[in-house]
């Protein structure tokens, strides 16, 4: 199970330090610690709350609730737990990250790495966005971080929007059903996402409990709060688009079929005259016209391809092949 661990020194930095100091060191008062579980079984993660001493209703919960967003104010400690879109290539899978917070430790539990890429590089320069030496702090900066992912997101759907949205206007046979479905499953996931952070967000960045207290990161969690808010608003925006490139790729397969209707109409509508001269020479009567001349067959063949042409070029000059 991989485990990240670190320590926030008096400098504002995080410094790494070894996953199985931090149960000793989370007994210090004045240490602030965090720990950062990758993983997927809840016995491993039963294992670190026993070592971490998190029990009754707190453990309770951080085993059960991992895959259900929600708010949870404990007399003890608090946590929340809230859905988050992973950073693996494909399809965008959610993932749920509990913050399990004590005015001493974060304890963060995930299936997923965060999304954020250069997750690496933020984590070395934390006394550029770790506004104090706290837990809160730490949670604040945690929180805005996947705001601005979600603002990210949100722009590049809107950008793949736009692009499919030209390539119709420009190219329809060049847009497939399969981009269309995967831009509006994208969608439908981060609007998830969205509708069920917001909520949570909004009560935690009011919260003012001994285990996490905001006062000096309260314009963190605001900003966040407002990434968030304009992510919601352009997922509306980019579920219209999505619905309206559906809708147009449906209008150009029926006009497509209408068009291929249209050419066999034509077809069928040429031939039907020598269809039925055809049928009449094909007639077992026994006095019938032109049968004793030499030259009827090719006569009548000629004939029939003068009429098919002259009916091709009829409905050419009408525009009905347009």
């Amino acid at each position: 199970m991989p485990i990240d661990c670190f320590q926030i020194e008096e400098s504002l930095r995080l410094a790494p330090l070894a996953p199985e100091r931090a149960v000793a060191a989370s007994r210090n008062p004045d240490a602030r610690i965090w720990l950062d579980l990758l993983a997927v079984d809840r016995a491993e993660v039963g294992e670190w709350l026993d070592r971490l001493e998190v029990a009754g209703l707190a453990r309770q919960l951080c085993l059960e609730a991992r895959d259900r967003p929600g708010f949870y104010p404990l007399k003890e400690e608090t946590l929340l737990v809230i859905p988050s879109l992973s950073a693996s290539e494909g399809p965008a899978e959610v993932d749920y990250v509990a913050f399990l917070c004590r005015e001493n430790l974060l304890l963060t539990v995930r299936c997923r790495p965060f999304a954020n890429p250069d997750r690496a590089a933020a984590l070395g320069a934390s006394d550029s966005w770790l506004h104090a030496r706290s837990i809160a702090g730490l949670v604040s900066a945690v929180l805005m971080d996947e705001s601005l992912d979600c603002l990210r997101r949100t722009a590049e759907l809107r950008e793949s929007a736009l692009s499919l949205e030209e390539r119709m206007d420009r190219e329809p046979e060049s847009v497939g059903v399969e981009e269309v479905r995967g831009l509006r499953s994208a969608v439908l996931a981060l609007g998830a996402v969205l509708g069920d952070q917001l909520p949570i967000l909004r009560a935690v960045s009011t919260a003012d409990r001994p285990s996490l207290r905001f006062a000096g990161a309260r314009e963190y969690m605001q900003c966040a709060v407002i990434n968030l808010e304009a992510a919601d608003a352009s997922v509306d925006w980019l579920d219209q688009r999505a619905g309206a490139l559906h809708s147009g790729l449906q209008m150009h397969a029926q006009e497509k079929t209408n068009r291929r209707l249209n050419m066999l109409t034509i077809l069928s509508t040429i031939f039907m005259p020598v269809t039925m001269l055809t049928g009449l020479w094909g007639m077992n009567f026994k006095v019938m016209p032109e049968l004793e001349l030499p030259y009827a067959y090719p006569i009548a063949l000629g004939f029939m391809a003068l009429t098919g042409a002259g009916m091709y070029l009829f409905f050419r000059r009408t525009g009905w092949f347009e």
